[in-house]
């Protein structure tokens, strides 16, 4: 936000520090969607499957890294107020994307785990190789997005939005993988041992 909405540079000028304070603002809503999201998960779930919700959730990812990007180009061919500030339809837009990946986010911090455990206890294996694995399908494509997205912004001019375009067509890919690999399968109550 500071950089590619307010065009600030962090070592000089108020303006990335302007950009910063209303990025941490969009954090905040966004935090309020992801509480409200992640108290309707398991309705979503039931009714929808677990499949088609982490599905939907990845392509809203997607949509929502495209915005950012037709965002930060707009903005580029925008002129700023007097002040310095941008316009303030593109500091909204930004913080109603923000908003939004609220909702994804509470699905990939709970959804992932949620069908490991499921799927290890059908299985009759323990849950924590499962989540081993997991753990290290996270971790390591962050470890190569931090390695690779900073040469990668800087090839193309130092900017956010090379990653931005990776992560939403991978988010899209994600998701239609998502949709059709993951059951559908709704899930009833869970039902108790017998007490025979």
């Amino acid at each position: 936000m500071g950089r590619e909405i307010y065009r600030g540079d962090p070592n000089k000028g108020q303006r990335y520090h302007d950009g910063v304070r209303m990025g941490a603002f969009g954090l905040m809503l966004n935090s309020i969607l992801l509480g409200f999201t992640s108290v309707m998960l398991e309705k979503l779930c039931r009714k929808l499957g677990s499949g088609l919700v982490w599905g939907v959730s990845c392509i809203l990812l997607s949509f929502c890294l495209g915005a950012m990007l037709i965002i930060t180009a707009v903005s580029k061919h925008m002129k700023f107020s007097s002040e310095g500030l941008p316009p303030t339809g593109i500091v909204i837009a930004s913080l109603v994307v923000f908003t939004i990946l609220g909702a994804p986010l509470a699905v990939t911090y709970s959804l992932p785990y949620a069908l490991i455990s499921a799927r290890a206890e059908a299985l009759g294996l323990g849950q924590g190789l499962g989540m081993g694995v997991l753990n290290l399908a996270i971790v390591i494509p962050q470890m190569v997005v931090s390695l690779g997205s900073g040469p990668l912004d800087q090839l193309f001019g130092g900017g956010n939005s090379p990653a931005f375009a990776v992560g939403a067509a991978s988010a899209f890919l994600g998701g239609l993988v998502a949709i059709i690999a993951i059951p559908r399968s709704q899930t009833g109550k869970i039902k108790g041992p017998s007490t025979r």
